[in-house]
């Protein structure tokens, strides 16, 4: 009996030990299986996450191309013609005589139309704004700030705390549009007094810290203070960059900006 109970030990010391080898190995593809699910699952996403990255570049760069479109639709078409009707107006003016009604009326008429020509100017300007494409991001910021800092009680300072360089065109039409956007915000909303804009030129990024000293925002995705945080987000993602603000404070307004320059 004590051989016998020696082979029925053995055979249970093996079944045994297959046993907990069959569970290693079960576990082991459990392990692997999962982890592939998690691999391809996190390759999916990347893909999606870049469809989306694709997507939203592609619908800002049209954006940016009907703005463009505009622009010059109406300098070289709306604007000629009033420039047209300005001068034909002004060369009857000066056939009438300066006593008459007529002349008292061409003249308003003159005033009407060359301040239509000054407004379709500021408009064209602002859709596609030339100074970007000149002197640079720094430069087209400043110009946005003269007529804040000319006609209002807010005053706008821009600090440059390193050496300007020239960044590729759709990171600074990004990065000022999101500073046009962030400064209508503050003259509509906040009641500051004070805007201060810090910009930071780096080899491998840009950074811009925005803030005023103002009541705070309470943002809400739902209305349009809201929105306007969404698309200027949406800007500074299709760059790949950081987008970051203080919600809910009651002690001014900041944003944070970081976008890496990629040279291309």
């Amino acid at each position: 009996m004590g051989k016998e109970d020696d082979q029925i030990i053995l055979i249970f010391i093996v079944s045994a030990v297959f046993v907990v080898l069959l569970v290693i190995l079960l576990i082991l593809f459990l392990l692997i299986y999962q982890k592939r699910i998690v691999t391809q699952e996190n390759r999916l996403q990347k893909l999606e996450n870049e469809r989306q990255q694709v997507l939203l570049k592609a619908t800002i760069e049209g954006q940016e191309r009907e703005r463009e479109r505009l622009a010059k639709d109406l300098h070289d078409g709306i604007g000629s013609l009033l420039s047209g009707l300005s001068l034909n107006l002004k060369f009857q003016k000066n056939k009438e005589s300066p006593e008459s009604k007529q002349a008292d009326f061409l003249e308003e008429a003159c005033k009407l139309v060359d301040e239509g020509i000054k407004n379709v100017r500021l408009v064209s300007h602002d859709l596609m704004p030339t100074t970007l494409e000149n002197f640079g991001l720094i430069s087209a910021m400043n110009e946005c700030c003269e007529p804040v800092n000319n006609s209002s009680k807010i005053k706008v300072k821009i600090n440059v705390v390193s050496e300007i360089f020239h960044l590729p065109k759709d990171i600074s039409l990004g990065l000022l549009r999101v500073f046009q956007e962030l400064l209508q915000n503050t003259i509509k909303h906040s009641e500051a007094s004070q805007v201060n804009t810090v910009v930071e030129f780096n080899t491998n990024f840009i950074q811009l810290d925005y803030s005023d000293n103002g009541k705070g925002f309470d943002f809400d995705i739902n209305n349009s203070k809201g929105l306007g945080i969404k698309s200027m987000e949406s800007r500074i993602q299709a760059l790949e960059g950081i987008f970051q603000i203080n919600k809910k404070s009651k002690e001014g307004f900041k944003a944070h900006i970081k976008v890496p320059i990629m040279f291309r």
